[in-house]
């Protein structure tokens, strides 16, 4: 069997959830498993594999790695660096993925080129030696950001971010599913479980949102608000 090591901080177990999580769907009919372990500050995902299936199990890895540097840490940097005001708890949130999904297929290219494929990744590690260029651009952003924001600016800001988006998502009694209906969970590395759907939709980067089913009452009224005429409803449900 070959083993594929994850580390980072403890602090950032949640990471290594969603790595263990995502990569334990793919291994686990071949046999292998992927295990979370609290090492004495640093958390571990062990990943094992039948020989054969490496390359294919690294390289899903690595996305997933790529995801929590993309988006847990970029969320992290945000939570603690921005200080907002005129926004509901709510409208930050979509504010702080707003900013996460605007630049995510890149950030995650440049922290995968840097992660590489290896059988050992130390996450941290590489953020903070490798990845300075990235956090200093995270900076940048930020320090464009007005102290104060009004809901009418963040209507304005998301209108824009989405207008050339053209993929569709489907919404299906709460789990979100991208174009061929795999199920999302990008917003595990988000905190709270408020407004999910529609950080999860927003994550996808998608310009269209199909629905079906029922739907959280504050999620529905932001899907409809920011994706306007491209929120579709499932045929079963008119």
């Amino acid at each position: 069997m070959a083993v594929i090591t994850v580390s980072d901080s403890v602090k950032n177990l949640k990471g290594a959830e969603y790595v263990a999580n995502s990569v334990k769907e793919l291994v686990s009919g071949a046999g292998g498993g992927a295990v979370v372990k609290d090492e004495g500050g640093r958390v571990t995902v062990k990943i094992s594999c039948p020989d054969r299936f490496k390359e294919v199990v690294r390289a899903e890895t690595l996305d997933k790695v790529a995801d929590v540097v993309a988006i847990y840490y970029k969320y992290d940097y945000f939570k603690t660096a921005v200080n907002l005001y005129g926004l509901t708890p709510e409208e930050k949130e979509i504010l702080f993925t707003g900013l996460i999904a605007a630049d995510l297929e890149d950030d995650k290219k440049y922290a995968a080129a840097r992660l590489g494929l290896k059988e050992e990744i130390s996450v941290d590690g590489v953020f903070n030696f490798m990845l300075i260029p990235l956090k200093r651009k995270w900076e940048d952003v930020a320090s464009y950001l007005p102290s104060r924001f009004k809901g009418e600016q963040l209507k304005d800001f998301m209108t824009y971010l989405l207008e050339r988006k053209s993929k569709r998502v489907y919404v299906d009694s709460g789990r979100v599913y991208d174009w061929h209906f795999r199920r999302l969970k990008r917003s595990d590395l988000l905190s709270g479980e408020n407004i999910k759907i529609v950080r999860e939709v927003l994550l996808s980067n998608c310009g269209e949102v199909e629905l079906s089913g029922n739907l959280p009452e504050r999620d529905e009224k932001y899907l409809k608000e920011y994706y306007g005429d491209k929120v579709f409803f499932s045929k079963s449900d008119r």
